[in-house]
């Protein structure tokens, strides 16, 4: 399918999909998730409704989902998991959760505005579930705790989950409220502790 935008240059799919998102993700910044619609997207994009939903059948939701996917694969890019193993599992721990917090805090006003969509959108819940799937994060976090020594392997899915909800919901909390403990390192030192305690590794580690 071939696009142009006002100016008359070929968008191919990449293109015009990669400025849905980046006009969608500056314009959720300045007005609101709920303050644009699927034809405020397009025209500030400089692509026709068409294309918008060629790659979004769904519209808005649809796109919210691609920003949380592609949230998701960006941070774990970042983070050498194949890595991880006993001895250094204090350190890699702290610098995951530094990491967290920076990138909560530098896409905060976006993450305000999906949590926006996901109330408005109960259906966006079980998408996030989904996408959690997807990219196999339970299982990732699974793989790790079986590289640190976690000995419960029975159980190890359900501590996953448990695990990577506790964390974010914890972080969420402090950074988007403010007022979870005084500053960023005491959060990281709290949750550190936690996690190894919970895990049974204090005495390993």
């Amino acid at each position: 399918m071939l696009e142009y935008d006002y100016e008359g240059n070929e968008l191919n799919d990449v293109t015009a999909k990669d400025k849905i998102i980046n006009t969608t993700i500056d314009m959720i910044q300045t007005k609101g998730y709920n303050n644009i619609s699927t034809n405020h997207i397009a025209e500030q994009a400089g692509i026709s409704i068409g294309t918008l939903y060629y790659h979004f059948k769904n519209g808005k939701p649809d796109i919210v989902k691609e920003l949380l996917i592609r949230g998701y694969a960006e941070f774990l890019d970042e983070v050498k998991l194949e890595y991880v193993n006993q001895d250094n599992f204090p350190q890699f721990l702290k610098e995951f959760l530094e990491r967290y917090i920076r990138q909560h805090k530098k896409n905060k006003s976006l993450i305000v505005a999906i949590e926006m969509a996901l109330l408005t959108n109960k259906s966006l819940f079980r998408d996030l579930e989904y996408i959690q799937t997807e990219l196999k994060l339970i299982p990732i976090i699974s793989k790790v705790l079986l590289q640190v020594g976690y000995s419960y392997e029975k159980d190890i899915e359900n501590v996953s989950k448990m695990l990577l909800r506790s964390i974010d919901t914890i972080i969420h909390r402090h950074v988007i409220y403010e007022d979870f403990v005084k500053n960023d390192e005491e959060l990281v030192e709290f949750l550190r502790i936690f996690i190894i305690r919970f895990l049974g590794l204090d005495k390993k580690t």
